[in-house]
This record gives C-alpha cells, sequence and structure tokens, in this order.
C-alpha cells in the first residue's frame, strides 16, 4: 500500500527563472541556471541562523539577554544581507508574481508554453527577502489562461512538481510555508 502524502500549498511571492533542459544533470554537475553568488551568500547566511536556533535555544536558559542580544544580531545580518542584494541588479531584473507553493512543487503563470513531462531547471526566489533555490521540477500542467487582454498574448498556467529535491530545500521551503501561515494568522488575528 502507498501512502500519499497531503502538502499544504501557500499563496507567495516569488521571481521565477526558468529553462527547458533535455535531462537532469549527472552528479556533481553544475546546476544549468546558477543562482548568481550573492543569493548563495544569504542563503548560507539564512542556513548558518537556522542551525544556529539551537544553540540560541541553550543559551536562553542560561542568559535570555545574551540569547536576545544574539538573535538581534542574526536580524541586523540578513537585514544587511538583503539591503546588498536588493541594489545588486539582478535582484530586479526579472519581474516579481503570485505563486501557489507547497513542498512538492509550485503553480504560477508563464507566456511560454512547455509540453507536459519537460524538466526544467528552476531558480525559486521569494520576495522580499530573496529566500532562492537552485531545483529541478517536471511540468505536469500547462493550460491557457484567458486575461481578457489581447495586448498581453497567451499566458499560461503551470504547475511544477520538483524532481530530486534535495532535502535540506525542501526543509528551507517548509519552514517557508510555515512562516507564511504564521504570518496570515497573526494578520488575521490583528484584522488586517
Amino acid at each position: 500500500m502507498t501512502e500519499q502524502r497531503e502538502y499544504i500549498r501557500i499563496k507567495d511571492r516569488a521571481v521565477i527563472r526558468l529553462n527547458t533542459i533535455a535531462q537532469l544533470p549527472s552528479e556533481g554537475e553544475e546546476h544549468p541556471l546558477p543562482l548568481p553568488n550573492h543569493f548563495k551568500l544569504l542563503n548560507e547566511i539564512v542556513s548558518s541562523q537556522a542551525e544556529e536556533g539551537q544553540i540560541l535555544h541553550a543559551v536562553e536558559s542560561d542568559s535570555s539577554a545574551t540569547a536576545k542580544y544574539f538573535k538581534l544580531q542574526n536580524k541586523k545580518i540578513q537585514a544587511l544581507a538583503q539591503l546588498i542584494i536588493s541594489a545588486h541588479p539582478d535582484a530586479t531584473k526579472f519581474p516579481e508574481q503570485k505563486v501557489s507553493i507547497s513542498e512538492t512543487g509550485v503553480d504560477f503563470y508563464n507566456v511560454t508554453e512547455r509540453p507536459l513531462d519537460s524538466l526544467l531547471a528552476l531558480n525559486l526566489i521569494f520576495m522580499p527577502d530573496y529566500l532562492s533555490f537552485e531545483l529541478y521540477a517536471k511540468v505536469i500542467t500547462c493550460t491557457p489562461f484567458s486575461t481578457n487582454n489581447d495586448e498581453l498574448g497567451p499566458i499560461y498556467r503551470y504547475g511544477l512538481q520538483f524532481v530530486e529535491i534535495e532535502e535540506q530545500d525542501k526543509d528551507r521551503i517548509a519552514r517557508r510555508i510555515f512562516h507564511k501561515q504564521l504570518e496570515e494568522r497573526r494578520k488575521q488575528r490583528l484584522g488586517q
């Protein structure tokens, strides 16, 4: 018996870059659509902050003031890194758009039609914090979408399923979803 797990899907904003690829790269090969180095650096900062969480918890049991100080320093470092990235030309090169994301895939709109089962190299950059991913995905839906605006030309609604996603990336996406859910609940409680 196969176990089918339900994944939570949320609405978010992201920049999406994608290219069709013939096959997945071999082990150790570079991603065909590499993220710029400054995005990778921010990812390292965010990853190290997640690892520091357990240490901060231990520090907090000894000294809540020290733990609070370190948390504030982490926020400052992340804010500075985001500011540096936002000033870089790559940050505004591609348009931000609405997406629907889960741990297993992403839905969005695009002007290029691609056949079902096409393999894609994908950059997914969540806004406004620039949390970014180098992923692979398979096109599971690509349906025409009516905009009632002939000037725009055809637009397609995509459904992509992540392929061979690394556990670390899946965890980071899951954390993103969790934090967005908390943010939405907070807004609802405050009546926003």
